[in-house]
């Protein structure tokens, strides 16, 4: 269960948001009511994920009063610790995303976010609160768009650690579609120069792909962006939630000398192209209507 999971819902916690975040609504949230695709003329109502579970125990749940997302509960990949995401809107935006984990000790993390009048992100700080001072650090994100101004083609993180005032490490990810679906995640990880820019020939990478995306409606669409854009800057893996389709297999290469490990992923639709489940009925999705 645990290894298959961090791929098929990772609760990891965050690009999501921020890889293609055109979130033009007035709160970032627009609840699901197209057809999938699937050529019915009689549209479903409108849904929003509301939780997923794996035989039976909830790995992830999402709460929305009315039509306004308030948090998300996700579980941490393979750990027992779950992450619950609080947003915090100004001007009918989410300005703040702030993630706390079940278990005592957790790293807590502080985003504070920036959008421009499209509603895309264009930087982001994130300030991480760890048991030891040594682990923790505030991170600086900037992003890019590719022309069309939709799409994210590169984020540009620089950290700070234990307190320091000066930066000293970077991680540089640049992304590769297949359509509007994220295709590949190149992650280049390493320290920067004296002048603050990053030294690629310290750099050690590590790309995510995701892979043989299907046409049907990614559940994690009926959501903001931007709060799965942020678990996916603390977790790249889940990048693919900000694609408007669902990928059949993840592939994760680490820096070499690892291994790369590719998980498989399935899905079950009903009448309007909404996964419910996998093909084994274990991990399931469950909808609330709007």
């Amino acid at each position: 269960m645990g290894k298959n999971y961090i791929f098929k819902v990772i609760a990891g916690v965050f690009f999501g948001l921020l890889v293609s975040c055109d979130n033009s609504s007035s709160d970032q949230f627009e609840p699901s009511a197209n057809n999938g695709g699937n050529g019915n003329t009689t549209p479903p109502p409108a849904r929003v994920l509301e939780k997923i579970t794996l035989n039976s125990a909830v790995q992830e749940e999402y709460t929305v009063n009315g039509t306004l997302f308030q948090k998300g509960m996700l579980r941490d990949g393979t750990t027992n610790n779950y992450y619950t995401g609080t947003v915090t809107y100004v001007d009918n935006k989410i300005a703040k995303i702030k993630f706390v984990g079940s278990l005592t000790g957790s790293t807590t993390y502080d985003f504070s976010i920036s959008e421009d009048s499209k509603g895309n992100v264009y930087n982001a700080t994130c300030t991480a609160t760890a048991a030891q001072a040594i682990n923790s650090f505030v991170s600086d994100y900037t992003f890019t768009y590719d022309a069309t101004g939709k799409k994210i083609s590169k984020i540009l993180e620089k950290r700070k650690v234990a307190g320091n005032s000066a930066y000293i490490s970077f991680t540089e990810s640049t992304f590769t579609y297949n359509g509007d679906n994220i295709f590949k995640a190149d992650c280049a990880k390493g320290t920067l120069t004296a002048t603050g820019a990053p030294n690629l020939a310290t750099a050690k990478m590590t790309v995510y792909s995701y892979q043989n995306y299907d046409a049907k409606v990614n559940p994690y669409s009926t959501l903001p962006k931007t709060f799965f854009a942020a678990w996916s800057l603390l977790r790249p893996e889940n990048f693919y939630r900000i694609s408007p389709n669902n990928p059949t297999s993840v592939f994760v290469q680490p820096p070499a000398p690892a291994a790369g490990v590719n998980t498989p992923m399935t899905y079950v639709y009903d009448g309007f192209n909404y996964p419910v489940s996998d093909k084994d009925q274990a991990l399931k999705y469950v909808y609330r209507t709007l």
